[in-house]
């Protein structure tokens, strides 16, 4: 288990050669059946049809990421025309987490972080977000017992979705008023500043 301190590096011990990026099953099920799927207009379902996602039929084990990245997009022109966009990606960030929970795999993620706490919870962000994807990874540098900076290699140009994301964890995981910024942006990812009240 980590102590105050910096998890390892995103990517280290992997392997160099280039991966096909996917977003797995649970997560597509997680927020378009469980989430948003009474909220989506039919346009909507039709627009998703044509990206890839035919929530019609059996979901595949797994969908490239711009089809997950076009998904998003058209859930968030459906659900929140008249949000600011950064407010828009933020609030599906958090159905993301929510419709999660619905998953089996989630139901069993949602007991392991309420058991762990917010700080714990962190800790294991990287393997949270491994079993949704094959490609976002986290570092965690813990500044306090109730604050951490969050690094992400990849946000899909939307930090304000992963503000989301990360508000909707901490909150499962116990943490009460919940507030993350971004830090900085390098390359596809982003650094957030995250802190919670206990």
């Amino acid at each position: 288990m980590q102590g105050l301190g910096e998890t390892r590096e995103p990517g280290a011990g992997r392997s160099s050669a280039a991966q096909r990026r996917l977003v797995f099953e649970h997560t597509v099920e997680g927020l378009f059946r469980f989430s948003l799927s009474s909220r989506l207009s039919a346009q909507a379902w039709q627009a998703l049809r044509g990206v890839g996602i035919d929530l019609a039929r059996p979901l595949l084990p797994a969908y490239s990421d711009e089809a997950w990245k076009r998904g998003l997009e058209i859930a968030v022109a459906d659900l929140y025309p008249l949000l600011p966009r950064e407010e828009a990606w933020r609030q599906l960030g958090r159905e993301v987490v929510n419709g999660m929970t619905h998953t089996l795999m989630g139901r069993a993620m949602v007991g392991v972080a309420r058991l762990l706490g917010p700080l714990r919870m962190l800790r294991r962000l990287n393997n949270t977000l491994r079993s949704a994807d094959n490609y976002v990874e986290a570092h965690i540098t813990e500044l306090s017992p109730t604050a951490c900076e969050v690094g992400l290699n990849e946000v899909m140009e939307q930090p304000s979705y992963y503000q989301g994301f990360l508000e909707a964890c901490v909150a499962l995981a116990g943490g009460r008023r919940v507030r993350t910024r971004v830090v900085s942006r390098e390359g596809r990812g982003a650094l957030f500043h995250v802190e919670w009240e206990e």
